[in-house]
């Protein structure tokens, strides 16, 4: 059975030291917007002076359903600085959603210590994604801003988080498990500079 993103809030629980996080979300419905009545303008049969060239403006929003390319590391993340440890830990998080709902394997490889145990989790449900050929239907999880700060040997992040547990999705899109409600809850991400960079060493539920 494929390990699905309820199983998915059990994924940091794991690592929290007493408080077991609430179980994980479902997917929202989608937001909708009702559209304002309009008026239609009346109609003209004048025609434009033959010096004018008529032309259409471009929208102000372009929609597209394409899938923006995998995370790529941001300069700052390379630094050994307080600012580079944040930006790290978004470029993980980013990686983890990008490789839950594309089913991609390999983006987190190299990003954490072998003994983060979170971590583990998180490769292990990308793993069992790619495995069924499922992916998740938005992202597994988001984040405030990232600020991290130093404790002498690693580098500290406290962050605002929600597990937005959406439906899993198979390669067709139909969906093979709803999703659960959100759950909102602080996680501690801890790093280490070696070897030239950043390595996850542990997250945590707060």
């Amino acid at each position: 059975m494929t390990l699905t993103l309820i199983a998915a809030g059990a994924l940091l629980a794991g690592c929290s030291g007493e408080a077991e996080p609430a179980d994980p979300p479902t997917g929202e419905d989608a937001l909708t917007s009702e559209t304002a009545p309009t008026t239609d303008a009346a109609p003209t049969t004048e025609a434009p002076p033959d010096d004018v060239v008529e032309t259409s403006s471009p929208p102000d929003v372009v929609e597209t359903t394409e899938v923006a390319g995998p995370p790529e590391l941001p300069d700052e993340a390379t630094e050994d600085s307080e600012a580079g440890a944040a930006a790290f830990a978004e470029h993980y998080l980013n990686s983890l959603n990008y490789s839950t709902s594309t089913s991609t394997p390999g983006l987190l490889d190299n990003l954490a210590d072998p003994d983060c145990q979170t971590c583990q989790n998180f490769q292990e449900l990308v793993d069992s994604y790619t495995s069924n050929e499922h992916h998740s239907d938005g992202p597994v999880i988001t984040f405030d801003p990232l600020e991290a700060r130093s404790t002498g040997e690693s580098m500290v992040i406290l962050a605002s988080v929600t597990q937005p547990v959406p439906a899993t999705l198979d390669k067709d899109g139909t969906v093979v498990e709803e999703g659960l409600e959100p759950s909102s809850f602080e996680m501690a991400i801890r790093l280490h500079w070696v070897d030239d960079g950043w390595k996850i060493l542990e997250i945590q539920a707060e």
